[in-house]
């Protein structure tokens, strides 16, 4: 009697984890998607190591995979812009990477990228960004 008792308990335990492992995998709603990097202008404010202030803006548009990298760096003088523009695309299906391909035929990695709802990170050309929305920040 007692045997059929632990096995039933053992059953019931069983069932269980069974029951409690089923649910929604947190991975999967995390993905990175077109609609989530697309359409928006993502900025990242630094400071140089020679003081200078700077504002790195990345566009991605989806409707032809064409982006806008502008560079505005500020100084004494007033300030330098320069805007390029570049093709860009996920380098496989798990949309973890972004290859951007510009004009000049230079090619920068867009790493390990993390897109949320008003934030864009990675590693670029082996600098790490964190960019915001720059809608986010006007509300």
């Amino acid at each position: 009697m007692k045997t059929l008792n632990c096995v039933k308990i053992l059953l019931l335990c069983i069932f269980a984890v069974g029951l409690l492992s089923c649910g929604d995998d947190v991975y999967y709603t995390m993905e990175n998607s077109d609609k989530k990097l697309c359409d928006r202008t993502w900025i990242d404010e630094y400071e140089t190591d020679e003081g200078l202030t700077c504002t790195y803006q990345l566009r991605f548009f989806k409707d032809n995979n064409k982006g806008q990298e502008l560079t505005t760096t500020y100084d004494t003088g007033g300030k330098t812009t320069v805007d390029r523009e570049f093709s860009w695309r996920w380098t496989d299906d798990s949309k973890e990477a972004l290859r951007l391909t510009f004009s000049d035929g230079k090619v920068k990695y867009f790493e390990n990228v993390w897109v949320r709802d008003h934030y864009l990170s990675g590693k670029l050309d082996g600098k790490m960004l964190m960019m915001t929305d720059s809608n986010y920040n006007n509300k």
